[in-house]
């Protein structure tokens, strides 16, 4: 890339040239002599006699001013005009010596463009890092940035263009520059550079930003053309960095199978981070429905770090039997409906229902019912079909089933039973209703944070919201004579409640003696 002459900047005083200068000017005579006519440059006698090698170039005042003549609305003109227009090769040939004579961004972007098209992409790659050492980022303005990154989209290819970019990125008078121009950038210049600003400030600067998932998806698949051993060279926490977006949500399955290919190995085998990638791979390839793949991962894991308990469960639930995508990960109860199980698609615990094989119309009328609820306090249902011969459902909730052998305290009991008739109530209002409230139904978490969800909808129907509550009244009533512990007091409630009204004025007679029960 050529230096801009320093004949042509401002100088304090006004020496005579040196012999130094004077061979230099004498080149720079000989360019003008050459494109005088493309550049249709207005000369005065002195600077005529100097271009037409009849006087020698001595005053430096003159030859500043003659080569100050060549600035950037004369070379735009030029090059927009015949012969120059349509020759890339002429055109890099006058740029070269016109940008000895300015230091303008436009004439240096100009040249750039004109290697792009003519000179090996070392030579452009070379040219390139010039112009960007001489630019001051803080004032060029959106459509010669514009410009550069064009450039650079036409001068490097695949992973180069990634780590020039990148580079640019490291400098935050570009940075400011690039986000202050994005919005006029054109379709092309945005399209590949906007993705790959989303990754950089996403990886490599303080606090990231609420990138477009999309737009980070993109720039990945770019940051990932790189060849394996670029890849692996990157520092740890830019490798992780990396791995951690490969495995977002909406990143393509394409990219991410390239980005965790390569990245993962390349952690220590024996790090939380390996660890925790590889269930993070497990699990977006278990949602995929790879089981093999999500197979070899885990296993890989527990042989890096033996003992790892979430490779194990996972593993044994790949082994286990299963309905649809549901595990099985426990035996059927004594009582109740309700087995353990693992769901592989969201890896977490579930719980199974299964039915004869002729209830295969009814199970997934029930299945309809417990989605179209969106009730709190009724589990959510994640799965359910037919399989091995007998239709299933499976939900999600906290805790397990409640057994009505299991000991329980008063006040716990009584706080049951206070959820489960609220439960039945929002049933009830919704028209379903409830052929028990068999204690088996009910998931329930441990006090001090009691929760309870109905989680068995079997025998469901569709009712009136009236029909239904009365129902349930007595439901409820009969949910609190399983599992309240027995006693003089209870004899009383019992008695009560079986006189109550409705829910409401149920659920007011428990929530009383729950507090009765807290205070003894």
């Amino acid at each position: 890339m050529p230096e801009t002459s320093r004949l042509a900047a401002p100088a304090p005083g006004e020496a005579p040239l040196t012999p130094a200068e004077v061979a230099e000017m004498k080149e720079h005579l000989a360019f003008l002599r050459r494109y005088k006519e493309v550049l249709r440059l207005k000369l005065n006698a002195a600077e005529d006699l100097l271009v037409n090698q009849q006087r020698e170039p001595t005053d430096r005042g003159v030859c500043r001013h003659l080569l100050g003549k060549v600035d950037r609305a004369v070379v735009e003109r030029a090059i927009e005009r015949d012969p120059l227009r349509g020759d890339a090769a002429a055109r890099a040939r006058m740029l070269a010596g016109a940008v000895r004579l300015t230091a303008d961004v436009g004439v240096l972007l100009a040249y750039l463009e004109a290697l792009a098209h003519v000179r090996s992409r070392a030579e452009a790659a070379q040219a390139f890092a010039e112009v960007v050492r001489r630019i001051d980022f803080e004032s060029v303005s959106a459509t010669r940035l514009a410009r550069l990154l064009q450039v650079l989209i036409d001068t490097f290819v695949d992973h180069e263009r990634v780590q020039v970019l990148f580079s640019l990125l490291a400098s935050a008078a570009f940075r400011r520059a690039f986000d202050a121009a994005l919005p006029a950038f054109p379709p092309a210049v945005a399209e590949v550079c906007a993705p790959l600003r989303a990754v950089h400030r996403r990886l490599l600067e303080d606090g990231g930003g609420a990138e477009a998932p999309e737009l980070l998806a993109k720039g990945m698949a770019q940051v990932l053309s790189a060849p394996d051993p670029v890849l692996r060279s990157y520092e740890e926490p830019l490798r992780a960095g990396m791995l951690e977006l490969a495995l977002g949500a909406d990143v393509p399955s394409e990219v991410a199978d390239r980005g965790v290919g390569v990245l993962l190995p390349s952690l220590p085998r024996d790090g939380r981070a390996y660890a925790r990638f590889a269930i993070r791979r497990a699990a977006q390839l278990l949602a995929r429905h790879v089981d093999d793949r999500a197979r070899a991962v885990l296993e890989e894991l527990r042989r890096a770090q033996p003992g790892t308990r979430t490779a194990e469960r996972w593993l044994a639930a790949l082994d286990a039997r299963r309905f649809g995508r549901i595990a099985l990960a426990g035996e059927p109860p004594a009582r109740g409906r309700l087995i353990a199980a693992f769901w592989l698609d969201g890896q977490r615990p579930v719980w199974l229902r299964t039915a004869s094989a002729g209830a295969g119309e009814r199970l997934a009328a029930e299945a309809r019912v417990q989605t179209e609820l969106a009730l709190p306090g009724v589990a959510t249902l994640v799965e359910h079909g037919v399989a091995l011969g007998l239709p299933y459902v499976a939900v999600l909730g906290a805790g397990r089933p409640l057994a009505r052998e299991e000991p329980l305290d008063l006040s716990t009991a009584l706080g049951i039973v206070a959820a489960a008739a609220r439960v039945l109530r929002a049933l009830a209002l919704a028209g379903i209703a409830l052929p028990d409230a068999e204690a088996e139904r009910f998931l329930h978490t441990a006090p001090p944070a009691l929760a309870v969800t109905l989680a068995d909808l079997d025998g469901a129907r569709r009712a009136e919201p009236a029909a239904a509550a009365a129902e349930h009244v007595a439901l409820a009533a009969r949910l609190a004579h399983q599992i309240v512990p027995a006693g003089r007091q209870t004899r009383e409630l019992g008695e009560q409640l079986a006189r109550a009204s409705d829910l409401p004025a149920l659920i007011a007679l428990v929530e009383r003696a729950a507090l009765r029960a807290g205070r003894d």
